[in-house]
């Protein structure tokens, strides 16, 4: 544990974090004509600790693409001071974008995606021909959903988000085997990332927003016996509070501290072999930091601090897994990844979990069709020590390597 120590010492110590600066691009809700001066929002957001600041120019070169044809085309920012526009942690600026000139491409969709720029794609539609100058516009067709924040789907999408990696990946171990994970976390106030809207919260409620419920479910599927039974499954109900640092931590990496109490269980009531009843409480504390190496290339780490309580069905679990564990992350934001969990005791047993995960759109070897719509990520993952399942927490099996896909990582 001591290279660990010292490791996570060395990194709380860098001053090389830089908050990162997510653009989110928005399309028209309706139709439009294409003419020039078509308005577009664009969104700056900063979901990281500190301040941050993005070089926004006030002329800005887009791509439209309509058909089998592309059209360079240019926008005019405003709205905001341009050049160097800082955006101050957990806030976002808003940057209205005015079209200079006429699209010209057939439509009836067209898609446009800025140059220099990282933000997203996004798709809209022209109105036809006839519908363009004095005629009266096409209706659109009853099952189009506008960009209506006041929807069940838009609502659901600002309280439910990823907590802990989903993935379904198969390997082989004697026989074929899939471990797969599903997690989400659910805040229940809906968070409000307005500058101006925070300064003017009380503490008490700054305080209620960051009160989440988590949940998540791994589970060991035994893919060659006869009935395809679940060898194990783990699930790991949380309650935790989620806050950005104190001021007097900025520069040190520290970007979220999660603290709370978890449930786990291997949801069975037996004594002995495959139906033993595995369970525990714990209350943790687990820190996030983060620093830019550069470009989109990153590393985290995330030690986790536990201590158990109820434990009688695994009394000695601590001396298996451990009090502190240590989850590093590292590579390119929209590129390959490498993520390894380690955890242990220093006299007793551990374990070492690697996933390298790398976007489907990036393996050329996959059919150009295949690669736009599998989505997710590729994966590889390795497993090797004690305690893969709940069930096993105390029994070293064979090295594991598995196959599969990430949804999210």
């Amino acid at each position: 544990m001591r290279p660990l120590a010292l490791l996570i010492a060395c990194l709380a110590c860098s001053p090389a974090l830089l908050a990162r600066i997510d653009l989110l691009l928005v399309p028209p809700a309706e139709a439009v004509t294409g003419e020039a001066g078509l308005r577009f929002t664009l969104y700056l957001n900063n979901p990281t600790a500190f301040a941050g600041e993005i070089l926004l120019p006030r002329l800005i070169m887009a791509t439209c693409s309509a058909g089998d044809g592309r059209q360079q085309v240019q926008l005019e920012a405003s709205g905001l001071e341009l050049g160097l526009v800082q955006v101050p942690a957990y806030t976002r600026k808003t940057v209205q974008l005015r079209l200079k000139q006429a699209l010209s491409g057939p439509g009836p969709f067209v898609s446009l995606r800025l140059n220099g720029l990282a933000s997203n794609a996004i798709m809209f539609e022209l109105k036809p021909a006839e519908s363009r100058g004095d005629h009266p516009p096409a209706p659109r067709p009853a099952s189009a959903r506008d960009l209506d924040l006041s929807t069940d789907i838009e609502t659901v999408s600002r309280h439910i988000s990823a907590h802990d990696p989903i993935y379904f990946a198969v390997g082989w171990r004697g026989s074929f085997n899939a471990r797969f994970q599903f997690s989400f976390k659910y805040r229940f106030l809906e968070d409000r990332p307005d500058e101006d809207l925070l300064e003017r919260e009380s503490s008490l409620r700054r305080f209620a927003r960051g009160v989440h419920f988590g949940y998540t479910q791994t589970s060991l599927w035994d893919l060659s016996s006869a009935s395809k039974p679940f060898y194990d499954s783990s699930y790991k109900p949380t309650i935790f509070l989620l806050r950005r640092p104190p001021p007097r931590l900025a520069g040190t990496g520290l970007v979220s501290l999660l603290y709370g109490v978890q449930h786990e269980s291997n949801g069975k009531s037996g004594r002995l072999g495959r139906d033993a009843s595995r369970s525990l409480n714990s209350l943790y504390l687990a820190p996030t930091f983060r620093w830019s190496l550069g470009g989109e290339r990153f590393l985290e780490a995330r030690p986790r601090v536990s201590a158990y309580f109820q434990t009688e069905d695994n009394p000695d679990i601590a001396r298996q897994r451990g009090h502190v564990e240590l989850a590093l992350r590292a590579g390119l934001d929209h590129s390959w990844q490498l993520a390894a969990h380690l955890r242990g005791h220093p006299r007793g047993h551990g374990s070492l979990e690697l996933n390298f995960t790398w976007p489907t759109d990036h393996m050329r070897l996959l059919p150009e069709e295949l690669r736009a719509t599998i989505g997710g990520y590729l994966q590889v993952q390795y497993f090797n020590g004690y305690g893969e399942s709940l069930l096993d927490y105390n029994v070293r099996r064979r090295d594991q390597l598995r196959f599969g896909l990430t949804l999210v990582r």
